[in-house]
């Protein structure tokens, strides 16, 4: 009995005798286990009420089991040991033989670290499950030696497949992977075998259930290696960038149409910090100007620098309303070119706020390049004023014509019947009716002058029988003066006027380009044409004579009279163009828009 005693007392596993829920005998391990010296054992506090709460009522239930012969199985419990930490203990019991009745001899091992460990496991597995369900990842697990590969429910829910319809193998991931990106994938699985890379990360596609394939991201690391150190093991995740991909390609589609909007609109972009005053101008912002990228710094002093003095003040009233609440930046400015003239440009921001009605922190805008629009205004208002002047000419003209045909016409009426009166009166002297017949003549002549002044100014045929008969007569009188022949060749324009404007630019124009051979041409021979061509007019003035320099395209001489047959041109919309070659002559296009009204022709 004796070699029994030592070796229960020996024995590194607590052993005690527990009856009516008290303890009748405890060997040195058990009393450490539960904080017991020896000479508190008889009186040592109930067994069961001893432990956590929660495990009283496991313990009672199989210290009744125990106590009666029937196998309870062992029991986890818990209590506060000695140290004050909880502690973990499995606890197994029988009936003690010979003793008294409910008696049980029970074994007591501390299991508190194993219960730490897989507690410790248990969380850090419901941590990874959690962060993989959070993350959408699948996992993999891959042994290099057999290619037989775990792949995880979500990884095979990525693709549209159930548990069992993916085998365990890596001819499954060959089989979906897209055969563009076989060899890439390949190449990083080979520098991960072979030790050149600490990590496994390739991107690839795979083909879903219904045929479609989708983006992933696959990432692994080596868990094993052999005794030479080849990789045999790699545990990895499988991200779905499918829609990280669409979102990209969005991105990448919105920004392409944004930057082709802001280049087909011509505008630059500026984004302003207004905290540290650095402004991002974008490449066409700066080209604008005459700049490339790296001679303007992203700073708002550039655009300070830049800003034309006068314009300053209007600028910061601008800034400032937006400071105050304005929910928009736009204002027009003057900037300085690279060459050094001033570029008109409309600048307009949306202001951004951290939180409504909180100060502006950045304003973002575009810049767009007013030259040509201020231009145009100019143009068009320059043309207003000249369409206004050249018209109120021809109404003074012809005001001047009318009043210069009623007045010295009735009195060159009275002046030759007095010459006549005088010329009856003078008889037989031959002297004094020889003065009297001068007198007739001079007033005869100036009779014509004024009629040929009154006919320049204003001919009375282009406002009571239109173009073809006032252009008629001024090219038959012309031809006359200067003994150069014309042929002059009209259609389409019998039945049918032009409007009032238009027939006095033409007529001009004609009467401005025959001035010209006149004065210049040296010409035998002119050929004008008037004719109706569908819903076009076109008139052509050409002559044989000694012709210019230049005379086509932009690089045409700009002298007064070739000047004022474009002004008067552009005045009606039509378009005038010149021809002429040194000894080949010159020819006049006019070209305008009329309706469509054709009529019949004739030659003169």
């Amino acid at each position: 009995m004796e070699q029994y005693r030592r070796l229960v007392e020996a024995s590194p596993a607590g052993i005690l005798v527990v009856s009516n829920n008290q303890i009748d005998y405890a060997n040195p391990a058990a009393a450490d286990l539960l904080g017991l010296s020896g000479d508190a054992v008889p009186s040592a506090p109930a067994f069961i009420e001893s432990f956590d709460p929660a495990s009283q009522a496991a313990l009672r239930e199989h210290l009744q089991c125990w106590a009666g012969g029937r196998a309870g199985g062992p029991v986890d419990a818990t209590r506060v040991g000695p140290d004050g930490r909880l502690r973990h203990l499995a606890i197994d019991g029988a009936p003690l033989a010979g003793a008294a009745d409910g008696a049980v001899q029970l074994v007591l091992r501390d299991v508190t670290a194993r219960v730490e460990r897989e507690r410790a496991i248990r969380d850090s597995e419901e941590r990874l499950a959690l962060a993989l369900a959070g993350a959408q990842e699948g996992v993999w697990d891959w042994n290099l030696e057999t290619n037989a590969v775990v792949y995880s429910a979500r990884w095979k829910q990525m693709l549209g497949y159930s548990d069992e319809e993916i085998e365990n193998h890596i001819s499954a991931w060959e089989r979906l992977v897209h055969p563009d990106d076989r060899s890439r994938a390949d190449r990083a699985n080979d520098s991960v075998a072979r030790g050149e890379r600490a990590t496994y990360q390739a991107e690839f596609r795979l083909r879903h259930k219904n045929g479609h394939y989708i983006h992933v991201l696959s990432r692994g690391y080596p868990v094993r290696r052999d005794a030479g150190g080849r990789v045999i093991r790699i545990v990895g995740t499988h991200l779905d960038l499918t829609e990280q991909k669409r979102a990209e390609a969005a991105l990448l589609e919105n920004e392409e149409r944004l930057k082709l909007a802001f280049e087909g609109a011509q505008e630059g972009v500026w984004d302003w910090n207004l905290a540290t005053g650095t402004v991002v101008y974008s490449s066409r912002w700066k080209q604008m100007l005459g700049y490339a990228d790296d001679e303007i710094e992203p700073h708002v002093s550039a655009w300070e620098r830049l800003l034309h003095p006068d314009d300053m003040a209007q600028a910061q009233r601008v800034s400032e309303s937006v400071r105050q609440g304005a929910a928009t930046y736009e204002g027009e400015f003057r900037l300085q070119h690279k060459d050094g003239h001033y570029v008109h440009v409309l600048s307009r921001g949306y202001p951004v706020r951290l939180e409504p009605g909180g100060p502006v922190v950045r304003i973002v805008g575009t810049h767009f390049d007013l030259t040509a629009r201020k231009q145009a205004e100019a143009e068009r208002s320059r043309t207003e004023f000249l369409t206004r002047l050249v018209f109120a000419q021809e109404d003074e003209r012809l005001r001047i014509a009318r009043e210069m045909h009623d007045q010295f016409g009735e009195q060159l009426t009275a002046l030759a019947q007095r010459i006549r009166l005088l010329k009856g009166v003078t008889g037989q002297n031959e002297e004094l009716r020889g003065h009297v017949d001068s007198l007739e003549a001079i007033a005869q002549q100036l009779d014509r002058d004024v009629d040929h002044l009154v006919w320049e100014l204003r001919p009375t045929a282009l406002d009571d029988l239109g173009l073809r008969a006032a252009l008629s007569n001024y090219v038959r009188n012309w031809s006359t003066r200067q003994g150069v022949a014309v042929t002059l060749h009209m259609s389409g324009l019998v039945d049918h006027r032009l409007p009032p404007h238009t027939e006095t630019a033409l007529y001009r124009i004609a009467q401005e380009a025959l001035t010209n051979v006149a004065k210049h041409a040296q010409a035998t021979s002119v050929d004008v044409i008037l004719e109706r061509r569908g819903q076009h007019v076109l008139m052509i003035i050409e002559d044989d004579g000694i012709g210019f320099e230049g005379g086509t395209g932009e690089e045409q001489p700009q002298g007064a009279g070739l000047v004022g047959m474009k002004e008067r041109a552009a005045l009606v919309g039509a378009a005038l163009e010149i021809e002429s070659s040194p000894g080949g002559g010159t020819t006049v296009f006019v070209r305008i828009d009329a309706g469509s009204d054709p009529g019949g022709g004739e030659h003169a």
